[in-house]
């Protein structure tokens, strides 16, 4: 069986004999286990960081619920899809070969814009994010010109570090991880002992509390387990690593979103910390200088740099990727697969380049997430929609992994809440009354 797509055509190879395909040699591929677990890491999440908003949207009972009931409903269903598909279609198109397999090239390509733009969306976000947090040491960062060179300087220098290659990001962003958790290694511990049961508790009034802020900034600290995929035709041995990575990377993404927000509502606003009311992004910057004065409090913030630095390395190289494989197996012009002599797409770079500083420079960090997640949920209601299709057509397509369900409507069921939590955030901008707000 061959599941691809072929060179130069459309239409997806799929041989329904259930055997593992015979592939050709082909040239090294860079990313191994840590790599892809520290790319995945900071495609999903990259540390606490941009969870503020949650807290202040619907108090600190909701903010952690969650972050526990969400992972269930939408992280878990969604990663397994992207494990099942991933290693099924080792290519750097990722889900676009996933739909086209499916439904056709028509749909291919729909899922292969929509995914890329809402994934260069997404990559200006970080730059905002950044500015957000060093405001806390430098505050003239937070606004006016100095903000917009700031944000144009950390777009810059990122994507020169993204074009010499997918090797020094790999390698980069595992360092960038490390770092990332470091602070929070001394902020659990010390904060713990200082936890109050009662702050954990609050709920404000069903009228006070902001769902679509809290759904939106939610859905988005826990989506993009799919975007990886179109990394997979530069993993070593994908339908090996791909599976362990993204379980590695989730029990990763989970302990640094839950504990820090614990001790940090836990304590409340006692010793000069934020009350959760006026939590915002930047705020667990305060709580480092809460639980270790003005060093910690610093590091926070230069490891919420390093998040952001991980953070838009590795979706621009998931951007640019995804375009350089559209463009291998003839979704796009074949121009726009060029490769430089590091590997890297240059055109798919040049590309999403412009978009982010196009978005990074004029729009802030709640507008920016309410577009993407719209894009993104249309783009994963078809992933699902081409997930099932190929279960219930192409049963016996070569799967080195499975989701461990037999039949396809234990899929549908498995991806039931996905679904509706998606058609919810498309239509809270068409119903949203004075409560959703």
């Amino acid at each position: 069986m061959v599941a691809s797509v072929r060179p130069g055509h459309l239409s997806p190879v799929i041989c329904e004999n259930g055997k593992e395909p015979t592939t050709p040699p082909v040239r090294a591929r860079p990313l191994s286990l840590p790599g892809l677990v520290a790319i995945i890491y900071y495609s999903v999440a990259g540390g606490p960081f941009g969870t503020e908003d949650i807290v202040a949207a619907a108090g600190p009972l909701l903010a952690l619920l969650g972050f526990v009931v969400m992972p269930l409903v939408w992280s878990a269903p969604e990663a397994l899809v992207a494990a099942e598909l991933a290693t099924a279609f080792p290519s750097n198109a990722g889900y676009v070969t996933w739909v086209t397999a499916a439904f056709g090239p028509f749909w291919g390509f729909q899922e292969g814009f929509m995914s890329w733009l809402c994934g260069v969306s997404d990559n200006a976000i970080y730059p905002v994010l950044f500015c957000d947090y060093l405001k806390h040491v430098w505050p003239a960062s937070g606004e006016g010109t100095t903000k917009q060179v700031c944000v144009l300087t950390f777009i810059l220098a990122l994507s020169w570090l993204n074009y010499r290659g997918l090797n020094l990001v790999g390698l980069s962003a595992v360092f960038l991880a490390v770092f990332t958790i470091l602070p929070f290694l001394y902020i659990v511990p010390a904060g713990l002992p200082q936890v109050e049961v009662q702050n954990l508790l609050i709920v404000p009034e069903f009228g006070e509390i902001h769902w679509r802020k809290y759904m939106n900034v939610l859905f988005w600290n826990l989506n993009y387990w799919d975007s990886a995929s179109t990394l997979a035709g530069e993993v070593h041995e994908p339908r090996v690593i791909f599976p362990q990575a993204l379980l590695f990377s989730g029990v990763l993404i989970l302990a640094s979103y839950l504990l820090p927000l614990f001790v940090g509502v836990g304590l409340g606003g006692k010793g000069g910390g934020p009350d959760w009311r006026s939590w915002h992004s930047g705020s667990l910057a305060l709580l480092g200088e809460k639980t270790g004065g003005f060093f910690v409090k610093s590091w926070v913030v230069a490891a919420s740099g390093v998040s952001s630095v991980g953070q838009f390395a590795c979706e621009q190289a998931a951007n640019a990727y995804q375009l350089q494989g559209m463009a291998e197996w003839g979704w796009l012009p074949k121009c726009v697969g060029r490769r430089s002599s590091y590997g890297t797409p240059m055109v798919g770079f040049a590309i999403g380049l412009v978009w982010i500083l196009l978005l990074a420079t004029q729009q802030e960090f709640l507008s920016i997430v309410s577009l993407l997640n719209g894009l993104y949920c249309q783009s994963q209601l078809l992933e699902f929609a081409a997930f099932l299709r190929l279960r219930s057509h192409h049963r016996n397509l070569w799967r080195p992994f499975r989701v461990p369900l037999k039949s396809t409507w234990s899929c549908f069921f498995m991806l039931l809440g996905p679904i509706i939590f998606a058609i919810m955030i498309l239509l809270m901008p068409v119903f949203a009354g004075d409560w959703l707000q």
